[in-house]
């Protein structure tokens, strides 16, 4: 008698022993019970999870000579026979070698006959999806209409590659993905029946590496008991498959918590020569980051990481060693190094480049570290530019003598007082406010930003905001000068500062530079460039050292925002 293979030998032959698809053999259970069988079935699901053996029982149920039944005796002719494949009312198609016009056009001439021996005769299509889009539509009219003694079963890996007229048509099951758990109990169970010694490591090797497809479980438990004559452990799955043990792992991610580039290299190295797959070996890794993180992040993790107890606290110690920016950063380098693999047709140097570059990496800061040192870094430049007296110990320059004559003027007519110091510090204030106060307006209405950028404050008297313009830009002051832009302007002074006050514009002689936190002053004075110059360089001086990093890196340099120059470094 031929050999036959665990895949055929331990197939289910009725739904209870059907794994992990409770929720559709409990549904077809029940049709059969209250006779509302349907005429037309879409089995969707992964390879090997049970999309053809659920089509034959459900074949076997309803030509089993107690039937219909849901539970198929599996003793008389008929259930015999579509266990062996041989029943006559039984066809079994393979959607992909025959796929034309032709054999559906066959196919529906034959419908019309009735059964030889069984009440149903059952059409199980195999790959409906590589179906032509005419042999689809040569089987609309008898899908939606077929006589009463055919019923159609379509198994399918790719149900969206399935015409929306044909789905229409047909009741949809989709089968899920297999559980670690329901694999390795049916790989106990054959273990078990064959008398065979294999470990509960290796057998849970198997499960996990079979990928929720119990198909492909038993064969690689047929395969590896055919390798060695005794007790099978896990070292021997590992060497039969080529996957890539837990010691070679927890080695890799060792050298990657200790910057040990040398050693990763090594481990890499010994891996090739061993004949692992490196791809397989990245996946693993990636897998193996993920049950780190689980560790850092989760207290339940017997349901989140399969593995045993003992494994389980190797990866706890593991997760003390990494932040959990340093674990996603692994692990979406690494997923970016199987597309490159992908793209290579030499695997062994993408992963040798990811680990010299994961093994040379620095602490990784988190979002809400980086954010916090810009913050930081933005207000120290801020003060450094908004008050220059105070932070180079210099005196505040002396306006020009227009402006000057023009204070003389404004003491004159009004006496000095308390308020009007209060006044002073407050024009200080929209001064150092002054560019969140035009990019306020940029969110806004940008070609007033635009405007408003050739201007600057000049006075703050009576709750009245003194704007001045050169006198070149006079177009630009009747522009700003409408109510509606000074609205608006109002509107940007008090979300920025908190004030409510009045906007006034007026014509000023052209000046050198315009305040981002400091003083006006005209072409020409010499305080101006001095005051210029000593607040760039203490801006410079405070140059965060991240900056300061990229800088030597590119060769890059920080200009003044008044001059345009460079900094000196």
């Amino acid at each position: 008698m031929s050999y036959v293979v665990f895949a055929r030998k331990y197939r289910p032959k009725n739904f209870d022993d059907i794994a992990g698809q409770a929720h559709i053999t409990t549904t077809l259970k029940n049709a059969i019970a209250q006779g509302r069988v349907a005429h037309a079935y879409i089995f969707a699901g992964p390879r090997g999870v049970g999309k053809t053996t659920t089509a034959r029982i459900l074949a076997k149920a309803l030509d089993c000579d107690k039937g219909p039944t849901p539970k198929p005796c599996n003793l008389c002719a008929a259930c015999k026979e579509i266990s062996q494949g041989s029943s006559l009312d039984i066809l079994e198609i393979d959607g992909a070698s025959n796929r034309g016009i032709d054999e559906i056009r066959n196919l529906r001439d034959n419908v019309k006959f009735a059964p030889s021996r069984g009440r149903f005769r059952i059409y199980i299509i195999d790959e409906v999806h590589m179906l032509t889009p005419e042999a689809f539509n040569a089987l609309l009219k008898t899908l939606e209409e077929p006589p009463p003694h055919v019923k159609f079963i379509f198994a399918t890996t790719q149900p969206y590659k399935i015409p929306a007229t044909i789905l229409s048509r047909c009741q949809r099951f989709d089968f899920k993905r297999l559980a670690t758990a329901d694999i390795l109990k049916n790989l106990q169970t054959i273990s078990k029946s064959e008398a065979l010694k294999v470990s509960d490591e290796a057998l849970g090797l198997i499960a996990k590496y079979s990928d929720g497809s119990m198909r492909d479980g038993q064969v690689m438990l047929d395969q590896i008991t055919s390798f060695t004559q005794g007790a099978v452990g896990a070292q021997d799955v590992t060497r039969i498959l080529g996957v890539v043990d837990d010691e070679i792992l927890f080695g890799l991610s060792q050298t990657i918590s200790q910057n040990d580039a040398s050693g990763a290299l090594k481990i890499v190295d010994a891996l090739v020569n061993d004949g692992k797959d490196v791809f397989q070996a990245v996946s693993g890794l990636i897998e193996h980051f993920r049950n780190i993180s689980m560790a850092k992040i989760a207290k339940d993790l017997d349901s989140l990481i399969d593995a045993g107890t003992e494994k389980i606290k190797l990866y706890k110690e593991e997760a003390g060693k990494f932040t959990i920016e340093n674990i996603l950063y692994v692990i979406y380098t690494l997923s970016n190094t199987i597309d490159f693999m992908r793209k290579s047709q030499l695997a062994r140097i993408p992963l040798e480049a990811a680990l010299v570059k994961l093994t040379r990496t620095g602490s990784v800061m988190s979002l809400a570290e980086v954010v916090n040192r810009i913050e930081m870094l933005e207000k120290s430049q801020r003060q450094t530019i908004d008050h220059p007296s105070t932070s180079l110990g210099t005196s505040r320059p002396k306006p020009d003598s227009s402006l000057r004559a023009n204070e003389k003027a404004e003491a004159a007519s009004h006496p000095r007082n308390d308020e009007k110091t209060k006044s002073s510090a407050e024009l200080d204030e929209v001064l150092g406010a002054w560019s969140g106060i035009v990019n306020y307006i940029k969110n806004k209405k940008i070609s007033i930003a635009s405007c408003l950028q050739e201007g600057y404050p000049v006075s703050l008297e009576a709750n009245a905001l003194t704007i001045g313009l050169p006198k070149e830009f006079l177009f630009y002051k009747d522009v700003l000068d409408s109510p509606e832009n000074r609205h608006l302007i109002a509107e940007a002074v008090k979300a920025v500062m908190g004030l409510e006050l009045k906007i006034v514009f007026i014509l000023t002689e052209p000046v050198a530079n315009k305040p981002g936190g400091t003083a006006p002053y005209p072409q020409g004075s010499d305080d101006a460039g001095d005051l210029s110059r000593a607040a760039d360089d203490a801006a410079n001086d405070q140059v965060d050292p991240i900056i300061k990093s990229a800088l030597e890196i590119f060769n890059g340099e920080i200009k003044s925002e008044r001059t345009g120059k460079a900094r000196p470094k």
